[in-house]
């Protein structure tokens, strides 16, 4: 299937937490959306694999992106020197054909955080040289955007995700096993605290105050992005650069 956007979550959830305010906006204008967890996060600390897979077909539907697969990496085994794990990456890639991917941007103490930004990156490399052994045609990704993890990151650019707060709220809220749930109980986690959504809410509207929204979440970029018409996009566009 081709797809407008393909994002990559080393583990189930991570998309949702971290970027799923612009996967349901970009769902909501019209693009093709795909998602692909890396892992089953099957050393996840609270809920079964099989759990966590109902969890993300669920919070995949309330987003409403086109599908949602999970290529069966290890879970705290990532490794973008494995060759085999980035064949995997490199395949779906070339199968999906996107113009846009996005991956996590890490400089975080998980390991897979890194590794699954390193493996997407060159498995994003890879997808395009004309030798590499496929059985689909090489691709051209187009560009790269990257979700920081749990730091303070310096965002390259801010994307308002006011209008879809509440339904990426409700994807998070679907992985019932990974945070707070009344009448579910598990170890204790920083994820499962019952005052995570209000720290969630607090990171969210940081962002959204830099360009004078309620929320908004952080982008990262390798390469400058061609602007074409400054005016347009600095005084036209939602928002202002001085708000």
């Amino acid at each position: 299937m081709k797809i407008d956007i393909l994002a990559f979550g080393p583990h189930p959830d991570d998309v949702e937490l971290l970027c799923g305010g612009t996967v349901a906006k970009l769902v909501k204008q019209g693009y093709k959306v795909g998602l692909v967890d890396m892992t089953r996060g099957e050393l996840g600390t609270r809920g079964s694999a099989e759990e966590r897979d109902m969890e993300a077909a669920e919070a995949a539907r309330i987003l409403g992106v086109t599908f949602r697969e999970n290529i069966g990496l290890p879970d705290g085994g990532l490794n973008s020197r494995d060759y085999d794990q980035r064949h995997k990456v490199v395949e779906v890639i070339r199968k999906h054909a996107p113009k846009l991917v996005i991956c996590p941007g890490a400089k975080d103490r998980h390991p897979d955080h890194k590794q699954g930004m390193e493996l997407v990156e060159e498995a994003v490399f890879m997808a395009n040289v004309g030798k590499y052994p496929s059985e689909f045609p090489r691709h051209k990704v187009d560009a790269v955007m990257k979700y920081p993890m749990w730091w303070d990151a310096q965002p390259d650019f801010v994307v308002d995700i006011s209008d879809v707060w509440d339904t990426r709220m409700e994807a998070v809220r679907a992985y019932k096993t990974q945070f707070y749930t009344p009448g579910v109980t598990g170890p204790e986690t920083f994820l499962a605290a019952p005052q995570f959504v209000e720290w969630m809410k607090g990171r969210y509207s940081h962002f959204g105050a830099l360009i004078a929204v309620p929320y908004a979440e952080p982008w990262l970029i390798r390469t400058p992005v061609p602007v074409h018409d400054p005016f347009d996009v600095l005084v036209n566009g939602p928002g202002t650069a001085n708000p």
